[in-house]
């Protein structure tokens, strides 16, 4: 008989006390991934607990092949009430990893003699390893976003410089900035903030709802309930330099408003009349005349953020881009980047809450990428070591 399916010895190192030894030898990996290693393997001590596998000694083959169609029946799911939870091929590849560094390390400490998940049969439920291509989605990476805001910054610091600038420039520029500051740094989707044609409740965030002292936005969320989004400094301090400027008659007016020449051109001429509009934008801009006149403005949609977005871009020559493909900053893009620096640098759970996650899975799933890369550089030491 295989030795290594041999029932559970009463003597052997508990799993909770190996994966604290494991853990303490992780001490100069990043805090994120040590967190993150603990989570997953702790949940796995979870599941051999279940089937009655309490020590290392005790884990087989037979252990991580029942794990791994653990696995497949979480990625078969979905969203079923009927097992643990859905998730990814690749989430699941990630946990499998986890588990099988940890066997490694009990390998290299003499605990076990050879890794029972480095084993064919033990991983035979799993589907196949998604490909890189499955990573292929836009993150803003942090020098991408200096760039960006650096040239936003510098486009209104311009503004200022003798001469002032007519203030629908200075206004246009004041703008741009607090909105890329916005998506750059709160997390926030582009139709929780701006208006969505698509959607006659998504008309764009309004001052009313902006709390700059508490440092939040209520916002409605992608669930069509009202919900606060973090509003961090890098948003607040160019947002309450735009309001200043901007002076709205109203809290209820957009923070983000469309000063799209054409769009302000109807407006006026819905509140005024169409003659009254012409005299009055003969030898002015008509973001002046809505402004005098207490026009409100529809705030600007998410097609003209990402058109805005584009040109911004190329412009910026923000690096990473294949401009001449017509590659730019995307929305969601700057949502992942903000979710991937605080995963990376903060902790799981911080990633978890600014992106407003309900399920801790799907952050786990978004940023699997990242679990990989430094299992990667974790398994690169151990290897090195050999």
């Amino acid at each position: 008989m295989d030795s290594s399916d041999s029932a559970v010895s009463s003597d052997g190192t508990a799993l909770e006390t190996a994966l604290a030894e494991c853990l303490e030898s992780k001490s100069g990996t990043s805090p994120n991934y040590r967190q993150n290693f603990e989570r997953v393997v702790g949940a796995w001590i979870d599941f051999c607990d279940r089937k009655d596998v309490a020590t290392l000694e005790a884990v087989s083959k037979r252990t991580m092949n029942q794990y791994s169609a653990h696995l497949a029946r979480r990625i078969e799911a979905g969203n079923s009430d009927n097992v643990d939870g859905g998730i990814s091929a690749t989430t699941a590849w990630t946990y499998y990893d986890y588990v099988s560094a940890f066997l490694s390390w009990a390998v290299r400490h003499e605990y076990l003699a050879e890794n029972p998940a480095d084993k064919a049969v033990a991983r035979e439920s799993l589907p196949d390893r998604p490909s890189s291509g499955e990573y292929d989605r836009q993150y803003w990476q942090p020098e991408q976003r200096k760039t960006v805001m650096d040239f936003v910054r510098r486009r209104v610091d311009s503004a200022y410089q003798d001469p002032i600038a007519p203030t629908p420039i200075l206004h246009k520029r004041l703008r741009d900035r607090a909105l890329v500051a916005t998506i750059a740094y709160s997390g926030v989707r582009g139709g929780e903030v701006l208006k969505d044609p698509n959607d006659s409740r998504r008309t764009g965030l309004r001052w009313s709802h902006v709390d700059f002292e508490e440092g939040v936005a209520w916002i409605l969320g992608k669930n069509q309930d009202t919900e606060p989004a973090q509003f961090p400094e890098q948003v607040t301090d160019p947002l309450e330099r735009w309001h200043e400027a901007y002076d709205p008659p109203s809290d209820d007016w957009p923070v983000f408003p469309s000063m799209h020449v054409p769009t302000l051109s109807r407006r006026i001429a819905d509140a005024l009349g169409g003659d009254e509009r012409d005299r009055r934008t003969a030898d002015r801009h008509h973001w002046t005349v809505a402004l005098e006149a207490g026009v409100e403005p529809t705030s600007i949609t998410t097609e003209g953020v990402r058109s805005l977005m584009k040109r911004l871009s190329a412009v910026a020559e923000v690096p990473g881009l294949d401009l001449e493909a017509g590659e730019y900053l995307t929305l969601h893009g700057a949502r992942r980047g903000v979710g991937e620096f605080l995963y990376r640098n903060v902790s799981h759970e911080q990633a978890q809450r600014t992106l407003r996650h309900a399920d801790p899975q799907t952050t786990s799933e978004m940023y699997s990428h990242i679990d990989a890369s430094e299992l990667a550089d974790d398994n690169t030491e151990a290897f090195d070591r050999e």
